[in-house]
């Protein structure tokens, strides 16, 4: 029994280290991949609209770690105001909840339908290369509630201006 169990943790030690390596190389193509998109971004944004104007750092946190990475800030004047943007995260969409990837979002939503917001943390823990405690899985969830909650204001206001096709439901009670 002795041999069988020392295999067993050979090979659990060579799947552990595989795992990270993999990891590894996964954060190096995000950056990579990213870096490429803004390069992208940059030559054909709208030049009189958009000013380049510096490099800033930030971490999205994503199913294979924390990938740090240089977003381009760019200048846009709208009726005489100035405004700061950030390309690449609006085009990848990635800015939207606390910088977490929508992958981890949707885990987030998927676990806490069935465990209590401790349990969804431990379980993104152990199931990816990032650490969440309990009060971020509930926050990801109460942020994706406020987003639904826009939009169906926004379809309410939309159908009330009669500029949305549909019909109204009624509630009906049954007692």
């Amino acid at each position: 029994m002795e041999i069988i169990s020392k295999n067993n943790e050979k090979f659990n030690d060579f799947e552990e280290k595989t795992y990270k390596e993999l990891m590894k190389e996964g954060i190096k193509r995000t950056q990579e991949w990213f870096r490429k998109v803004d390069e992208i971004l940059l030559k054909n944004r709208d030049k009189q609209l958009l000013k380049p104007k510096d490099l800033k750092k930030t971490t999205i946190k994503c199913r294979f770690g924390y990938v740090e990475y240089y977003r381009r800030r760019y200048e846009i004047t709208i009726n005489g105001k100035k405004k700061y943007v950030y390309l690449l995260d609006e085009y990848l969409e990635i800015a939207s909840i606390g910088q977490y990837s929508q992958s981890i979002v949707n885990m987030v939503l998927r676990e806490v339908v069935e465990k209590s917001y401790r349990q969804t943390s431990k379980t993104i823990s152990e199931d990816t290369a990032i650490t969440i405690g309990h009060t971020t899985a509930r926050n990801i969830v109460i942020k994706v509630a406020e987003k639904i909650k826009k939009v169906e204001q926004e379809k309410a206001r939309l159908y009330e201006r009669g500029e949305l096709e549909g019909s109204r439901e009624k509630e009906i009670v049954i007692q």
